[in-house]
């Protein structure tokens, strides 16, 4: 392993204690707590690269405040656009980020551009509000007010996922923020639940890449060999591809399930990423809260079962990195402005 994996995997492994210690803080300690750890994390890998989220950050934040009723389109042209400039860094002859920053600034894309489309449906649906008279519609999912400057930096430094994912919207952190009797939502057991092929998949990772080392492809010698002996080489290249992200998706929902982060009631049929489907009243005291079955298929982004033995391209793309899926999905495909089966 390289020692940014090793890193990788600290920062995995001490985000699950960490969510076990902000599981029942307040509102307050979880909000600026959660955003003090991963703003630190965030400055001991990037360093002064650091500036480049608080600037996707504050330009997002100003679009929004600006244009509340198009801020969608403009903060996905302004993040993908600086995400352009950002890659083009070592070309113009500036400073290269670390990988490290790279992984932040893309999971900071998803988060930027999905608060944006949240806040652009607030501002609609008061629109529609006013228009009907001041009756209320459904509010499955809307944010109850526009976020301020603070707020939304806590939510983009938030420590979960913010390096390797998955993906959450502003109303999932707001419903962890404000989860009631969070003492009744389960922790260990649906963590050891969802641990438990991690070791299995690391074991087959380092054995995997031990065998047939990666670095191998660029040597010479490699192409000396014969055709199917070259090709055949990419499928336990793939397969140690795919372990390391087994466990590293893993261990990331573990330390979301050790905060009790993305835990719904199981009848509100959360999907992942998007969150509850249907309308669930929250409970009304400690007892009723225990009594409910919880899951936390908000913050599921991987399904290794079905990504193994799916039999088509499309279920596996289905079961694969499911939290940025439904990003693609409910952020680019369905507010194209042309509806073609050639831009889907």
């Amino acid at each position: 392993m390289s020692p940014e994996e090793w890193t990788y995997l600290v920062v995995l492994l001490i985000s699950i204690p960490i969510g076990f210690l902000f599981k029942k803080a307040g509102p307050g300690l979880k909000r600026w707590g959660a955003a003090a750890v991963g703003l630190g994390l965030t400055l001991f890998t990037c360093g002064p690269h650091t500036l480049h989220s608080l600037i996707t950050i504050l330009g997002t934040w100003a679009l929004i405040q600006a244009q509340p009723c198009s801020c969608h389109a403009l903060a996905l042209a302004w993040t993908f656009s600086y995400l352009l400039f950002f890659r083009a860094l070592s070309l113009l002859g500036l400073p290269t980020p670390t990988p490290f920053t790279n992984a932040v600034q893309l999971l900071l894309t998803l988060k930027l551009v999905s608060l944006a489309s949240e806040v652009q449906d607030l501002h609609l649906a008061q629109r529609k509000e006013m228009a009907s008279g001041f009756s209320k519609g459904p509010s499955l999912g809307l944010l109850p007010d526009v976020p301020s400057l603070m707020e939304t930096l806590s939510y983009s430094y938030c420590y979960v996922g913010i390096m390797t994912g998955p993906f959450f919207r502003y109303r999932t952190y707001l419903d962890w923020l404000e989860q009631p009797f969070p003492g009744a939502v389960p922790s260990l057991r649906p963590l050891l639940r969802r641990a438990w092929p991690a070791p299995l998949f690391g074991l087959l990772f380092l054995l995997s890449s031990h065998l047939f080392p990666l670095e191998a492809v660029r040597e010479d010698a490699f192409y000396a060999r014969p055709l199917p002996a070259r090709l055949f080489y990419m499928v336990p290249v793939f397969f140690a591809f795919r372990m390391r992200f087994y466990v590293a998706w893993i261990a990331a929902e573990c330390g979301c399930i050790a905060a009790g982060f993305g835990a719904y009631p199981v009848a509100a049929k959360a999907r992942a990423g998007g969150g509850p489907t249907l309308q669930c009243p929250p409970p009304s005291s400690p007892e009723k809260a225990a009594s409910l079955e919880y899951d936390y298929e908000t913050i599921r982004n991987i399904d290794c079962c079905g990504t193994d033995f799916c039999v088509r391209v499309r279920d596996g793309m289905h079961y694969w990195n499911m939290t940025v899926q439904w990003w693609l999905a409910q952020y680019i495909y369905k507010s194209a402005p042309v509806r073609s089966y050639v831009l889907r």
